[in-house]
């Protein structure tokens, strides 16, 4: 039988389940994404073990206090370049305000079946989002508003930045970025980490509609 055609695309990928318990099934788990993927998967029970070139931590929400959740939120995100998603989420409960992090792309909840959460993984390690649609729903409904006709403000851009932003604007993932530019997508994440800093938003969403309104990056 031949293996499924995104385990020769993900080979290079790096998968990083963090989880304080350490149970046989987690650890079962991390070998079932392995398996399912072909990507390196590992367990970790602190941040400071986590590899660098990771390209996606998995935190398990299992059992865990949300003051203990979000310190661990705040704690990955002031690493540049990690994406990372929720496991084992709990439905209609504080888990979900953890997407208001910046770091945190994707949700998986309690319940979600295996066929799922292969599927979210996979869009996740291709530079998207996987959020359930009512979370989605919800947040656009609390962030969207008309675009502004202020002047923005003075931002000094590298062109390789305003590269990206048009990128972005365009709706390219971290991969077409990657593909377009010629470049790693560790390298993308690092640019993204520095354009978000620069440009004074949270995640890609709101530098999308950031720049949405803009005619001509150039002149950043």
């Amino acid at each position: 039988m031949s293996q499924p055609e995104h385990q020769n695309i993900f080979s290079n990928k790096r998968i990083a389940l963090f989880s304080y318990n350490g149970s046989l099934q987690t650890g079962l788990l991390a070998n079932l994404i392995a398996a399912e993927l072909g990507v390196k998967c590992q367990q970790y029970s602190s941040v400071s073990q986590v590899p660098e070139e990771t390209d996606l931590l998995l935190i398990d929400c299992h059992g865990q206090d949300m003051q203990v959740l979000n310190d661990l939120a705040h704690e990955v995100n002031d690493l540049p370049n990690i994406t990372a998603a929720l496991l084992n989420a709990e439905q209609e409960s504080e888990h979900e305000n953890l997407l208001d992090w910046p770091c945190v792309s994707g949700l998986f909840y309690a319940d979600t079946d295996q066929d799922q959460l292969i599927r979210g993984l996979t869009q996740l390690l291709e530079g998207d989002f996987w959020v359930p649609r009512r979370l989605l729903h919800h947040f656009l409904n609390k962030n969207r508003k008309a675009p502004s006709s202020v002047k923005r403000p003075d931002v000094k851009l590298t062109k390789r930045e305003r590269q990206i932003l048009q990128l972005i604007k365009d709706g390219a993932t971290n991969a077409d970025i990657a593909e377009a530019l010629s470049v790693s997508e560790h390298t993308v994440k690092s640019h993204l980490y520095n354009v978000y800093k620069k440009i004074g938003v949270r995640n890609r969403l709101e530098a999308s509609n950031w720049v949405r309104d803009l005619d001509d990056l150039d002149n950043l």
